[in-house]
């Protein structure tokens, strides 16, 4: 080779070198090959989790009739037990869709009517007013739109009851509660829709909820590590649900409120790959493995939007249904698709799992982690698995509102003011009770002071009452259950303004009275 062919040769290499990396997107080698879907929704899953500390979270994808993706990533419980898809989880609120299926089950066998009240089946049935107990209907619970409270459904996750007539004892006590609206009206989201109609099925199928959804749901779906009690989860090693109390990842699974009661609605468990079944059957006509669970026209009928709760989202019977916009682009006929889903909650443990009929395509996940501040970015992990099994990407990651992200630092803040202006207070209702005469003005000064932190704990008990507490929390006693350490934040600062602002009111009038008398008989002397 000559002389002068080689830096021919080597101004070549160059110039191609740089086109390469001109051409190449940042930060990926253009001799990289392109990653497959599953290698995507894999590095996705494994980012977000270290983003968001969670511990473990299992996943499934279905396409048609076949699991297309099934994989656990990280920890099951503290002992490091891998998270697998055959790992038992706490679905909470996805119980619902379960309870739907059943019901749907017993109005094709004639055992119920959809349209018929409720008293035909419980006589007895009852709430506050007379003309409303008979004119909720079955549809009306499972559309949610019997006028029962979203806060009276949640209340009943803190009873205890665990009796073999706990569920029919907690409905018959509904004959005191007042409807929020009138039956057939309006949606509002309540468990106690799901657990009446869990005693419906045990009613008319002459055996318990329980064992009703063991014998024609979680058996002929062969859904694997499936279970219907807190017991039985536990036995096969459910895994253990996470709180990130005071922002530190902390195993709940021990202390997670749990009742007989709300099983219907919120308390049964199962797996990704059990998950998957169900999934399965709700794609393809209610079939599963060559068992027909339900017809194709009553998995319609629940995939069918009843109410509307949003401009352009309702529920249908047990399913939410929307438009999915951002599956438009791989929709056949370029239309938006619709989206059927349902997720759940618990302390601990967060579920969800949607599917696009148009694109034959769902998703499961279970994660064991729920987080007050994070929660809505634990669910986009779901929703942007079924994006990318479409080839399409991820939802950006969500930002976090200052006042939430920082909640728990603001809320110890404002502990420290309000111990502060007790402390001060204190110290200036001692000097009161020595003080031999006033000067002039100082009156007025001290009542404007004591008078501005009276001000201050009122605005913060209106703040908590009126707006924190039913806004973010519910009620102090679901707070407490739920979202621990905000629940014990918000009753301390409640303390301080009530409790500590009554006690520093009346020794401060104890204390004034008498340096206001002890000065007038200075002055008088």
């Amino acid at each position: 080779m000559s002389s002068q062919t080689l830096p021919k040769i080597t101004f070549l290499l160059i110039a191609i070198s740089l086109i390469t990396l001109l051409v190449a997107p940042p930060g990926v080698s253009a001799r990289q090959p392109a990653q497959t879907p599953q290698q995507e929704i894999d590095a996705y899953i494994t980012e977000r989790m270290q983003a968001l500390d969670i511990p473990g979270l299992a996943i499934a994808i279905v396409r048609g009739n076949q699991v297309e993706y099934m994989k656990g990533y990280g920890r099951a419980d503290e002992s490091g037990r891998a998270m697998t898809p055959q790992t038992p989880l706490l679905v909470a609120s996805f119980s619902k869709p379960i309870t739907a299926l059943a019901v749907m089950q017993l109005v094709e066998q004639g055992k119920l009517e959809l349209d018929a009240p409720v008293q035909t089946y419980l006589p007895w049935f009852r709430v506050a007013d007379e003309a409303y107990s008979s004119q909720i209907t079955v549809r009306h619970l499972l559309n949610q739109t019997s006028g029962f409270s979203e806060e009276e459904g949640y209340l009943r996750n803190l009873d205890t009851r665990f009796s073999e007539d706990a569920l029919e004892a907690s409905i018959r006590e509904l004959e005191n509660q007042a409807l929020v609206h009138p039956p057939g009206t309006t949606f509002e989201y309540s468990n106690t829709n799901y657990d009446l109609l869990g005693l419906l099925i045990q009613t008319v199928s002459g055996q318990s909820y329980e064992s009703y959804i063991q014998d024609y749901i979680f058996d002929p779906l062969e859904m694997i590590n499936s279970y219907t009690s807190l017991a039985e989860a536990r036995a096969a090693n459910l895994a253990s649900g996470y709180y990130p109390f005071f922002g530190v990842n902390t195993p709940w699974e021990e202390r997670i409120p749990y009742t007989r009661i709300v099983v219907p609605s919120a308390g049964l468990f199962s797996s990704a790959e059990g998950m998957a079944h169900f999934l399965i059957a709700q794609m393809n006509g209610g079939e599963y493995n060559g068992q027909r669970l339900i017809s194709p026209a009553g998995v319609e009928s629940m995939h069918t939007l009843e109410t509307y709760y949003s401009e352009n989202a309702g529920y249908g019977l047990g399913w939410v249904i929307f438009p999915f916009p951002q599956l438009a682009a791989v929709s056949p006929d370029g239309s938006t698709p619709t989206g059927i889903s349902h997720g759940g909650r618990w302390i601990g443990y967060r579920s969800l799992m949607v599917f696009v009929p148009e694109l034959d395509l769902g998703m499961v996940m279970l994660i064991n982690k729920s987080d007050p501040v994070y929660g809505d970015t634990l669910d986009n992990i779901g929703w942007s698995t079924i994006l990318l099994a479409s080839g399409l990407e991820p939802i950006a990651p969500n930002e976090i509102e200052f006042v939430s992200l920082y909640g728990r630092s603001l809320l110890v803040g404002l502990i420290l003011v309000l111990l502060t202006g007790l402390a001060w207070a204190a110290g200036k209702i001692r000097a009161l009770s020595r003080k031999q005469e006033f000067q002039p003005g100082e009156q007025r000064k001290i009542i404007t002071q004591f008078g501005l932190l009276t001000v201050l704990d009122l605005a913060v008990i209106a703040l908590f009452v009126f707006n924190l507490i039913p806004e973010r929390l519910g009620s102090l006693a679901m707070g407490l259950a739920f979202d621990p350490d905000f629940g014990w934040l918000y009753v301390i600062i409640l303390g301080l303004a009530i409790g500590g602002g009554l006690l520093r009111t009346a020794f401060f009038a104890r204390a004034y009275t008498g340096a206001t008398n002890q000065s007038r008989e200075t002055v008088a002397k």
